[in-house]
């Protein structure tokens, strides 16, 4: 742990969580004081090879399996300060950085402000000059999605946007369409027919949509031009966005 006067020089920081069995970083986050020892200290809490229950992550979470996995074999988790010394906005810019870098992590989210992360040069072009679509006189919601979760779903827009998401069920199911937001830009619009839970089971409490694509003269207000600014201010980490 870290002293007091220790913590109190150290403000914000970015930290990485290392595998001791090959080297890799397996987690990136941001905290202070001594968050950067608390995964390693929850996922062992009462563990004996039994449940483990954590209000924030579920029972077999990729980052709890894998401190556990490294406890049985006899080592200890790597923590490294990445940088310190930050505010707390600071500490979420160079954790997005740090996510996008080392890829295949075990977070759960991808960060804040990940919509404004790694990107083809030719495709930010495009995005951001594209023009803010008007507000229409119904409600939707808008559901950001990122490449690497597009590529594991084999670039299909839809399976990738209707599932898994933390959502109030009574909330949702006033709302008739789904905007698929990449970067910013709408890139496919659905017509919801309903909620249910997750079917993919990757993790408890989600839930998935399931409808069918919007109609042309729908599909006219928003595909290809960005949501308006209102929508994509900094600090707005939630992937699930409702229109006013």
């Amino acid at each position: 742990m870290f002293t007091p006067e220790v913590i109190e020089q150290l403000q914000y920081y970015v930290y990485r969580l290392i595998d001791p069995r090959n080297g890799q970083t397996f987690y990136v986050g941001k905290g202070k004081g001594n968050r950067v020892f608390a995964h390693v200290e929850g996922a062992l809490k009462n563990y004996k090879g039994q449940k483990f229950e954590d209000k924030d992550e579920d029972e077999v979470s990729a980052k709890i399996q894998q401190i556990r996995e490294i406890k049985n074999a006899g080592l200890e988790v790597i923590h490294i300060i990445q940088r310190y010394g930050l505010t707390e906005k600071e500490a979420f810019e160079v954790e997005a950085a740090l996510i996008d870098v080392y890829g295949e992590l075990t977070n759960l989210q991808s960060g804040h402000n990940s919509d404004r992360g790694v990107n083809n040069a030719a495709v930010l072009q495009r995005d951001l000059s594209c023009e803010e679509y008007e507000e229409p006189d119904f409600k939707y919601i808008m559901i950001k999605i990122n490449n690497r979760v597009l590529e594991e779903r084999n670039y299909d827009i839809y399976e990738t946007v209707r599932s898994a998401w933390k959502v109030k069920l009574e909330r949702v199911k006033k709302y008739k369409y789904c905007l698929a937001v990449i970067n910013g830009v709408v890139r496919g619009v659905y017509e919801i027919e309903g909620w249910q839970d997750d079917t993919l089971q990757l993790r408890s409490g989600r839930f998935e949509f399931y409808g069918h694509e919007a109609t042309k003269d729908i599909k006219k207000i928003f595909i290809n031009k960005k949501i308006p600014a209102k929508y994509r201010k900094k600090g707005m980490a939630s992937p699930v966005l409702y229109s006013k």
